[in-house]
């Protein structure tokens, strides 16, 4: 199986704006981001989408996901934000291994 870039962004084969990482997740800017801010979390351990990936890992990338979250609509200085998994192609699932899109959002004034 051909890597996805999500996975060449894991082991250093692409690049990424990173804005976290650790042993079991990867976190990093949207190259055609939706808002300023957006970005995606991704596990490191291999999984499709929601419907394969185990729970236990599940429970950590939406755990980080928050977290990151909150700092960056603070960072930011904005209200809230819209989390984002797309699962298969009829969902408009592009990239085939799990990940959070993370897009910050203002308040309609």
């Amino acid at each position: 199986m051909e890597k996805t870039i999500f996975q060449k962004i894991i082991d250093k084969e692409a690049d990424a704006k990173i804005l976290f990482e650790n042993k079991k997740v990867i976190a990093f800017y949207d190259i055609n981001p939706k808002t300023k801010g957006h970005f995606l979390v991704v596990p490191k351990v291999f999984s499709r989408n929601l419907k394969t990936i185990k729970e236990k890992d599940m429970t950590y990338l939406f755990k980080i996901a928050r977290k990151l979250a909150l700092k960056e609509i603070k960072k930011l200085n904005v209200e809230g934000f819209r989390l984002i998994v797309n699962n298969e192609p009829c969902s408009k699932q592009v990239v085939f291994h799990t990940h959070v899109h993370i897009i910050p959002s203002e308040s309609e004034k």
